[in-house]
């Protein structure tokens, strides 16, 4: 049963609503639970936190369970990925230090999941949108870069959940240093929410100019560019070492002299460059940090008519290997990590009826025992982008102009929603909002970079 709300006050962001329920169960003590960083109503797949109390008594121990959903129990803590629309009950039993026992039965009305109401992120007159990279810090604010495709320009946008804020980063300027720009791949400090993005820049016809690594992040309010590397690149992923203060490195190279480099933010304006002692390979993969500071990518070199393709892990100055497939194409592949150190790895694009889409990597030391189990995500797709959160991988997939979320349900299966029309011939972008545990969306529709 359902008791009165509790509402505390909230100061901006932190902290957030407390709701208190009071169980009705049978038990020597009476029994409550806070929901911890939640308000309004449960939504549907929604990581919702919390934390069981004894009035006036210390817990021993207790134990959770629920009818339905995902529990992730820690002590008089949990975290319940909530189910699908229906009533759902959660139940708790404790023992205190003293001796007494109680148990709570805590029923739930799940409400579905509502798409995010559709915004152009830029609704100027300019086609924006052939590429976007969206990502969401800890305290849930959206950060998405993506082209100005009529003036070859790089912008920024931040949500503040009302309104999206846009900046120009880098594109044509007089005197002040800026040039014409493509693609740019962005990531976010999870604590503080700084952004930082790499991307291309150069003069002339971009089809056949020299396209120069740069990168930029955002210092108290300021846009501050660097140019990392004066080869020409083509092929560039970014990653925030969490082992060094989340220290920006940049993975790159070109398909055309097949070389890989990591480049490594050391200072302001201050790069370190280390070619890999890979020969043949070309970078084909996002780049992750472990926690420990290992750099995780994939490569491919071609063999005979076929691909190899290769997880590399960077840790100091050693790089391991451990084989993927080879393939008759070259697909990029979008990378996230999942629990117990497995590393999910999503090719961009497949052929109708390819037989595997999606690599689980559980990976092991050393990184050559590790194992890896190959699955179909979907019979056949244009471009795509995968995230985790939630307790659950999220894909985006485009087929022509037809977008869908895809995700799990309990026994693995792919679940499908689809969320209307995109541009042919781009690639969309997924993140999920750690607050929420709601998957978004950039991609562009009718000329305009969209979020959903």
């Amino acid at each position: 049963m359902l008791g009165g709300l509790t509402l505390l006050a909230a100061c901006g962001r932190e902290p957030r609503p407390v709701e208190v329920i009071q169980a009705r169960g049978p038990g020597d003590v009476a029994l409550l639970i806070e929901r911890e960083d939640g308000a309004g109503p449960y939504v549907e797949s929604t990581a919702e936190r919390f934390r069981v109390v004894a009035s006036g008594e210390a817990l021993k121990s207790v134990r959770w369970s629920a009818n339905a959903g995902t529990l992730a129990p820690s002590a008089e803590r949990v975290t319940w990925t909530l189910p699908s629309a229906g009533t759902a009950s959660l139940t708790v039993s404790i023992e205190t230090e003293s001796g007494k026992t109680a148990e709570g039965a805590f029923h739930f009305n799940v409400v579905a999941a509502p798409l995010a109401s559709i915004t152009a992120i830029d609704p100027g007159p300019e086609v924006t949108g052939s590429s976007c990279d969206i990502a969401f810090d800890d305290a849930g604010t959206g950060h998405v870069v993506y082209m100005n495709d009529t003036h070859n320009s790089l912008w920024y946008a931040s949500w503040d959940g009302s309104t999206w804020k846009r900046e120009q980063i880098d594109g044509a300027g007089l005197n002040n240093g800026g040039v014409f720009v493509q693609k740019g791949v962005l990531a976010v400090d999870p604590a503080t929410g700084t952004p930082h993005v790499a991307y291309a820049r150069g003069t002339g016809n971009l089809s056949t100019a020299t396209l120069r690594l740069a990168y930029a992040t955002r210092v108290n309010g300021v846009w501050v560019r660097e140019e990392v590397d004066a080869g020409h690149v083509n092929r560039m992923a970014l990653a925030l070492n969490p082992a060094q203060g989340q220290q920006p490195s940049i993975v790159f190279g070109t398909s055309a002299t097949g070389s890989v480099k990591v480049a490594t933010r050391t200072a302001a304006n201050t790069w370190s460059i280390t070619p890999l002692s890979v020969a043949s390979q070309v970078l084909t993969s996002d780049a992750l940090f472990d926690g420990s500071g290992a750099l995780h990518f994939i490569t491919y070199q071609p063999v005979g008519g076929a691909y190899n393709h290769t997880l590399r892990v960077l840790t100091g100055a050693t790089v391991e290997s451990f084989p993927l497939k080879a393939a008759s194409s070259i697909p990029w592949f979008a990378m996230a990590w999942a629990p117990e150190q497995h590393l999910l790895a999503l090719a961009n694009g497949i052929n109708v009826g390819e037989p595997s889409a999606i690599e689980d990597i559980a990976l092991a030391t050393p990184i050559a025992s590790s194992s890896r189990r190959a699955s179909p995500v979907d019979y056949g797709y244009g471009s795509s982008d995968l995230a985790y959160g939630a307790d659950r991988p999220v894909v985006a997939l485009r087929n022509g102009t037809t977008l869908a979320l895809g995700t799990t349900d309990a026994q693995g299966f792919w679940t499908y929603t689809q969320l209307g029309t995109v541009q042919d011939a781009t690639r969309p972008s997924v993140a999920v909002n750690p607050w929420t545990g709601l998957a978004h969306v950039c991609y562009q529709r009718d000329g305009k970079v969209t979020f959903q």
